[in-house]
């Protein structure tokens, strides 16, 4: 039964349905605001306890970026299918991952394949300082051993085929027509789609990054315990300490058939 207390409570909020629904939208308003910028420009006050403090770091850090790791003889720069710059970048990473890799199997790595946006700027001639080669390498890629099958090996191969851009390697010898593997050698040796490779990478692609899929089903994964970037830097160390320059050239490790 319904009692006359709740037909009131009813009545009640149908009135405030009916209300609200006549209400005059005109007296909506909005709110407005504006940013305002708190960095290094726009700060009104600077904090002179952070800022000693601060700038004592800035000055330790800068030290270090300035000191000369070596020198160059020559100015090296990314290319395509292949540059100065991938191949120094290559090389020494796969001698420095051959030197600290410990294989269970005894096998060694085959190859290096790294990725060409991951160099971000040229090396100089003359002075090459720990800062050049934190511009170089900003990412903190660690190197990896992925072993593959010869199926997705030669999907690697099919991979930097069609790239657009050429992708630093070492260990390899490619030649492609029209945007396919024509001829594929690994430390010399002819492909074979019927074993499998080791090869030198960085997390970064092992986890398919630059669309290299074929890197998501190793039959392998190992960590080599060193980034990408530290590999270049006790290279240039070791070549620094014998008196000598680093260098690289063109060697047609990747070329289109004629």
């Amino acid at each position: 039964m319904i009692t006359r207390s709740k037909v009131e409570v009813l009545l009640f909020a149908l009135f405030l349905l009916i209300l609200t629904g006549c209400t005059d939208r005109s007296k909506e308003f909005t709110l407005e605001g504006h940013t305002i910028l708190l960095d290094s420009v726009n700060a009104p006050v600077k904090d002179s306890l952070q800022e000693e403090l601060i700038h004592q770091y800035r000055e330790s850090l800068e030290a270090d970026m300035n000191r000369v790791l070596v020198y160059s003889e020559h100015v090296m720069e990314r290319g395509t299918p292949e540059g100065t710059l991938n191949n120094f970048v290559a090389d020494l990473v796969l001698d420095i991952g051959q030197d600290i890799y410990q294989p269970q199997d005894g096998k060694p790595i085959d190859f290096c394949l790294l990725n060409y946006g991951g160099l971000r700027v040229p090396l100089p001639e003359g002075e090459i300082t720990y800062g050049r080669v934190f511009e170089l390498l900003p990412f903190e890629n660690e190197m990896v051993v992925i072993t593959l099958s010869g199926e997705k090996t030669f999907q690697l191969f099919e991979y930097l085929a069609v790239a657009s851009r050429g992708m630093p390697v070492s260990g390899v010898k490619l030649i492609i027509n029209n945007e396919a593997p024509e001829s594929i050698l690994i430390q010399s040796q002819e492909f074979d789609s019927n074993r499998t490779y080791k090869i030198l990478t960085s997390d970064y692609l092992a986890g398919g990054g630059d669309s290299m899929s074929f890197f998501l089903q190793p039959l392998n994964y190992e960590l080599l315990g060193k980034r990408v970037r530290d590999a270049i830097i006790l290279h240039m160390q070791n070549v620094n300490a014998r008196g000598e320059k680093i260098s690289a050239e063109l060697d047609q490790r990747i070329s289109y058939a004629q």
